[in-house]
C-alpha cells in the first residue's frame, strides 16, 4: 500500500463513500505486513520515499483507532489531509502540518477569543506551549499580531495549506 492509496482511502472516507470500520480494514494488509521487529523490516520505502512512508504511517495511526468519539470528526480530519496533501503537493510539509491541521478548530477558537481579549497573552502563550505544534509555527504564533493570526485561521478554514504554511515562514 502506497501514499497515494492511504489518500485515496481517505479521500473516500471524508466523502463518506466508505465507514471507519472499512478505511480501517484496509490497513489492515499493510499492518499485517509490517514485523514487530525492527530488523525485519523493510528499509526500501524509507531509502526511497522516506517523507511519503512518515506521513503514510502517521495517517495510519490517526485513523486505525479513529481520531475522535465522532465519525464526523474524523471524515473532516481525512478531507483536511487530503485537501492539503493536494494543496501543498509535499508530503514532508503536509507531515509537518499534522498538528495544525489537526488542531485547527480549536486554534481558531483560541485565536479569536485572544483576538477579543477573551483570552490573555499569557493564556494564549500557555495554550501554544502545550500544543505539539512544529517549533518554527510555535514561534511565529507567539510573535504574530492579532490580523495576522486571523489570516492564518483563515487560511487553514478556507483549505489552502500552501499559504498558511507560507504564512508561518514569514516575519
Amino acid at each position: 500500500m502506497t501514499l497515494a492509496d492511504v489518500v485515496e482511502q481517505l479521500r473516500r472516507f471524508g466523502a463518506g463513500s466508505i465507514g471507519l470500520e472499512q478505511l480501517q480494514a484496509s490497513f489492515m494488509p499493510l499492518l499485517a505486513a509490517d514485523p514487530l521487529d525492527v530488523a525485519q523490516s523493510d528499509d526500501g520505502p524509507w531509502r526511497t520515499a522516506a517523507h511519503d512512508t512518515r506521513l503514510l504511517w502517521r495517517i495510519v495511526y490517526l485513523f486505525d483507532q479513529g481520531c475522535g468519539t465522532e465519525e464526523e470528526r474524523d471524515r473532516v480530519l481525512a478531507r483536511r489531509i487530503v485537501t492539503c496533501l493536494h494543496s501543498t503537493h509535499d508530503s514532508a510539509l503536509t507531515h509537518e502540518l499534522l498538528p495544525l491541521i489537526t488542531d485547527q478548530d480549536r486554534l481558531a477558537g483560541i485565536v479569536y477569543k485572544h483576538a477579543r481579549g477573551v483570552i490573555s497573552r499569557t493564556g494564549f502563550l500557555s495554550v501554544l506551549a502545550e500544543s505539539g505544534y512544529p517549533p518554527h509555527v510555535k514561534l511565529w504564533l507567539q510573535h504574530a499580531r492579532p490580523e495576522a493570526l486571523t489570516a492564518l485561521c483563515a487560511l487553514l478554514h478556507a483549505g489552502d495549506y500552501r499559504a498558511a504554511a507560507e504564512a508561518v515562514e514569514r516575519p
